[in-house]
């Protein structure tokens, strides 16, 4: 009795749970190529090389507005090459868009306007301003830390750009901003404008400062919870002797007689308005010692009014 033949199935025929999974990745890789592909992306990167200006604007405008990710990619690589000032200043707006909406990309983004707003990179002032604001806008939605684009930028060659920094370091007001702001306060290499912008900043900003009383206890607590083994309930700023240091820096701009009677005025109300008792003793110091007699008399006036305001 004859028997039928049954074929074995060879490796060139997959199992039906091979096709399955081979289908499913086509379907999680389907997006990706579509997006790499997509005609009319490829024909806004053609546009942003054309000769007519126009062209070009718009182009950059509609990348800005396309969630894709690789819109980034031809946006940054145009900027690099683009002469015409106002196509980059519109790049770098495209590039703002992409990051306040967090459209697909949006890290890219950022590293291409922390890029525009490097004196390094970027040539014209205008340029570097407008992508220094557009990281401003991102870290103020948490984004990205605004502190080291802005140290950075104290030091740019343009003094409009330094002011802006200054600024920017005023409203932010977080501890991190202080040490810049202190180091552009007796920076004689700073014009007196930035000088007296941060040395106003410094004594603007409100930090919270425990007190000796208060380190003490954290110092406390850290302590036990570490032999305990436990993380500590309050974090190292707790023990940053934040007002001493405000008016540590204000102090040196005080004591050089080389600075300016407007910068050192400025500087003695400046420490008049941090609330410390630290205050008190550079007042005194100040009042005491200093030769130049406008100087001692606004000593004396803001003293009066840091003793007034430890009875209220």
């Amino acid at each position: 009795m004859l028997r039928p033949i049954q074929t074995k199935r060879t490796s060139a025929q997959p199992s039906l749970g091979q096709s399955i999974r081979l289908l499913f990745v086509c379907m999680l890789c389907l997006p990706g190529l579509l997006l790499a592909q997509d005609p009319n992306i490829s024909r806004l990167a053609e546009e942003l090389q054309s000769s007519n200006l126009s062209i070009r604007r718009k182009a950059a405008i509609a990348l800005g507005r396309a969630s894709y990710p690789q819109s980034v990619n031809m946006l940054r690589a145009a900027l690099s090459t683009e002469q015409n000032i106002s196509i980059r200043l519109e790049i770098v707006r495209a590039l703002r868009h992409i990051v306040f909406q967090r459209f697909p990309g949006f890290p890219e983004a950022l590293r291409a306007l922390g890029a525009a707003s490097d004196d390094e990179v970027e040539t014209n002032e205008l340029v570097r301003l407008r992508a220094s604001e557009a990281l401003w806008e991102g870290a103020k939605k948490d984004l990205l830390n605004p502190v080291p684009f802005l140290l950075r930028n104290l030091s740019d060659e343009s003094q409009r750009l330094r002011l802006s920094a200054v600024q920017m370091l005023h409203k932010l007001g977080t501890p991190q901003a202080l040490d810049p702001l202190g180091r552009a306060a007796i920076d004689k290499n700073q014009s007196d404008t930035v000088r007296l912008k941060a040395i106003e900043a410094i004594g603007a900003i409100a930090l919270s400062d425990p007190g000796p009383v208060g380190r003490a206890i954290a110092e406390n607590n850290r302590r036990t919870t570490q032999l305990l083994g436990q993380p500590p309930l309050v974090g190292l700023g707790s023990l940053e002797r934040r007002h001493e240091q405000q008016i540590r820096y204000l102090s040196i701009v005080v004591r050089d007689p080389a600075n300016s009677s407007t910068l050192i005025l400025r500087a003695v109300k400046s420490i008049g308005q941090v609330k410390d008792k630290s205050a008190i003793a550079a007042l005194q110091e100040i009042i005491n010692t200093h030769s130049n007699q406008a100087v001692r008399k606004q000593a004396t006036r803001v003293l009066s009014h840091v003793l007034a305001r430890q009875y209220e």
